[in-house]
């Protein structure tokens, strides 16, 4: 595969290496901190952007397309047509669903009440969720025991529930609630099911981001706006879409706020969020940091470059007199360039490895000390090594040149 000239070439400059170990290693130093600096400060961000997709992901995916009533009034008195207009309301869910049913998954539906709970074992206010459509899908839930509401649940607005983990231990603590019955502000429901535990530690010291969502008091939505309220028209606090493709998101939005105008008067009494767009957005910011790690392991292998050239240039003073013996024997200037450049990337490679090594260390080290799991992308291992070999031919093509253009008879006579 490679010539005996090439391998020759090979041989003879780890040979050069091994026999001035500090004169090589000062050389590789500045490459080992570069390629370090770069692949450490890529796994550390990486790592950081993988356990913020994990987190939503674990929230229902990043599929989503919210929408939240907002206010069109902030100051001064509304109009006679703001006042008239119904708000978010359930026909906008099922309107948006079926706008495209080939890009939309399903859509869930949320009206919260804030009311007294009680059971034989506690009495608590508590934030109840009326919930309806995919909405467990949508929010990433599961159930542990018992069973979902059913579409009879969700049409009649039956006096059902399903628990946290949370809610049970407080109201039921002896491990019974499924097929007990608890009382929802006035109405007493029945405990058809409880969620799965969510538990989530961005980091491990951190406590349980999903704490809150392990208190859910979860009932029809139907229930909330029929019972609780006496809502005729089902206002909503948020519709969620799920959707079948993220890259439709932005199209279906354009879609859906038409829609919306018109079901609402062509009043803009409501806000988009795109969880996807906001993650971008995310990530876009976390770029920044990238850049930064960039830079960082450009200025180390630029300053290792530079002082790789002035000990390259210094050991081919010590080296003129060999040179010159090889150009008087017929070796031409070219065979020179070759076998110093190739002295050259050999110290880089040798220089990227050590490096690579030490980067994975610092980037176990670093997100060990902050809590989160290691994820190292293989780009970055191909991205380090690649700019310092690059590096590494740049500042050899200085000594290299000139040691080929080096005159055999001044080579010979040089002291």
């Amino acid at each position: 595969m490679f010539s005996g000239a090439f391998r020759e070439r090979v041989r003879n400059s780890w040979v050069e290496m091994r026999e001035n170990p500090a004169r090589s290693a000062l050389q590789a130093l500045g490459v080992i901190v570069g390629v370090a600096a770069v692949l450490g400060g890529f796994s550390i961000s990486d790592s950081q952007r993988r356990r913020a997709d994990e987190l939503y992901v674990r929230l229902g995916g990043l599929d989503k397309l919210n929408v939240q009533p907002n206010p069109v009034v902030n100051d001064g008195r509304p109009t006679a047509l703001q006042t008239a207009n119904l708000g978010l309301r359930r026909q906008d869910s099922d309107d948006g669903r079926d706008l495209d049913s080939k890009l939309v998954a399903g859509a869930s539906v949320v009206k919260s009440a804030r009311t007294r709970v009680r059971s034989p074992y506690a009495d608590q206010e508590r934030q109840v969720s009326g919930i309806g459509g995919s909405y467990l899908a949508t929010e990433g839930y599961e159930i542990a025991q018992g069973r979902a509401f059913s579409s009879e649940d969700f049409t009649y607005g039956s006096p059902v529930a399903i628990l946290g983990t949370e809610t049970a231990n407080v109201f039921f603590p002896h491990g019974d609630a499924v097929g007990s019955t608890l009382r929802v502000g006035d109405v007493p429901v029945r405990v058809v099911g409880l969620f799965e535990e969510r538990v989530f530690r961005f980091r491990k010291s951190q406590g349980n981001r999903f704490a809150w969502r392990n208190r859910i008091v979860a009932v029809p939505a139907t229930l909330v706006t029929r019972r609780f309220e006496g809502d005729a028209y089902q206002r909503l606090d948020r519709v969620t879409f799920k959707m079948r493709n993220v890259d439709a998101i932005a199209a279906f939005s354009k879609e859906l706020s038409g829609l919306l105008k018109a079901n609402h008067r062509q009043q803009e009494d409501f806000r988009l969020d795109d969880v996807n767009a906001r993650m971008k957005k995310r990530r876009s910011q976390g770029d920044v940091y990238n850049i930064i790690f960039w830079l960082s392991g450009i200025l180390s292998i630029l300053g290792g470059g530079i002082v790789n050239v002035n000990i390259q240039m210094a050991s081919l003073k010590e080296r003129i007199r060999e040179v010159g013996v090889k150009m008087a024997i017929g070796a031409p200037g070219k065979e020179i360039f070759k076998e110093m450049m190739t002295e050259a990337l050999l110290v880089s490679g040798v220089g990227a490895a050590v490096g690579l090594v030490a980067g994975v260390g610092f980037s176990k080290v670093i997100t060990g000390a902050i809590g989160i799991p290691l994820y190292m992308d293989p780009k970055s291992f191909l991205f380090a090594f690649i700019l310092a070999t690059a590096f590494g031919f740049l500042f050899a093509l200085y000594p290299a040149f000139k040691a080929a253009r080096l005159s055999p008879m001044e080579a010979l006579h040089y002291e």
